[in-house]
């Protein structure tokens, strides 16, 4: 198990290539291991190595077909490779699995923001009704709505999530509305704290003892 406890030392330093290196040589002694698995899945996609992601994903789920977590990153995965269709599947069916986890409907609404900008809105509304101190939901859900034009309710949750950080903007500062807002929605996955807290709840949970 030293190359598995070196390989995870590796991924959390951010030297992701080094990480799946030695990974490699673990997971060919034992190639099932998912907690390996999935820590090379995050690692190659953080070099953009998506189809290789996907795969890793897809291998652990043959296992374990309706794991909200797997479910969730591999769609996160599928939608670098550039295809919504197979994400939102994925995402999907994870909220299917934990219909009352907001973030579930806030990782499905970055990515439905590329093809369903009333969709995501909705998946924010909802995160937020699940989770009103949800600064991240807050922030993108009035990031969509200034785009769409909607400067009241934005203006209102931009002041929410200000509020929830303890960021306080000089008075009289106002939103600028601008075409580019979506493409400035901010969930950058497995940097966020929900993900980081939810990959090691999911490791803990479930591959802990998993040879």
């Amino acid at each position: 198990m030293v190359e598995l406890e070196k390989g995870k030392a590796l991924f959390e330093q951010q030297q992701y290539k080094e990480a799946i290196e030695v990974l490699n040589i673990f997971l060919l002694q034992q190639n099932n291991n998912a907690d390996a698995l999935y820590t090379r899945a995050i690692s190659y996609r953080k070099i953009g190595e998506f189809e290789k992601s996907i795969d890793d994903f897809s291998t652990i789920l043959e296992r374990l077909p309706d794991e909200p977590s797997l479910l969730s990153e591999r769609g996160v995965s599928h939608f670098h490779n550039k295809n919504i269709n197979a994400a939102m599947n994925d995402m999907n069916r994870a909220v299917e699995l934990e219909p009352n986890k907001p973030y579930r409907y806030a990782s499905r609404a970055y990515i439905r923001a590329n093809i369903d900008i009333e969709g995501a809105i909705e998946d924010y509304k909802k995160a937020i009704e699940l989770d009103p101190k949800d600064d991240i939901a807050h922030n993108n859900l009035a990031l969509l709505e200034e785009n769409a034009g909607r400067m009241s309710s934005a203006k209102n949750h931009f002041n929410a999530a200000n509020k929830i950080i303890g960021y306080h903007p000089k008075k009289g500062t106002e939103i600028n509305n601008s075409t580019s807002s979506i493409g400035k929605v901010m969930l950058e996955i497995f940097t966020s704290k929900n993900t980081r807290k939810e990959y090691f709840n999911f490791l803990k949970s479930f591959f802990k003892n998993n040879p």
